[in-house]
């Protein structure tokens, strides 16, 4: 499955993305690449990262759960 992107995310929002990826078993990393990273997470090879702009960014790859995980976050941040 491709990549997605969400834009316009609040902080609160993020924090929600992440607290619902880490329950559905995602690995936080403990290094952040830059200075605009929140936050990254992978499950498997999908790698999800929030940045502070309230963007939030997944590589994609060939999890089954991704349409799912793409869908609950969108409704998380009501873009659903």
């Amino acid at each position: 499955m491709q990549g997605k992107t969400w834009k316009g995310a609040s902080p609160g929002a993020l924090a929600q993305v992440r607290e619902l990826l880490l329950r559905r078993g995602a690995v936080e990393d403990k290094d952040l690449k830059d200075s605009h990273e929140a936050w990254r997470v992978r499950i498997e090879k999908s790698v999800f990262t929030g940045y502070r702009s309230g963007t939030i960014y997944c590589n994609g790859g060939d999890l089954p759960e991704l349409p799912f995980l793409y869908e609950s976050i969108a409704q998380v941040l009501g873009q659903s």
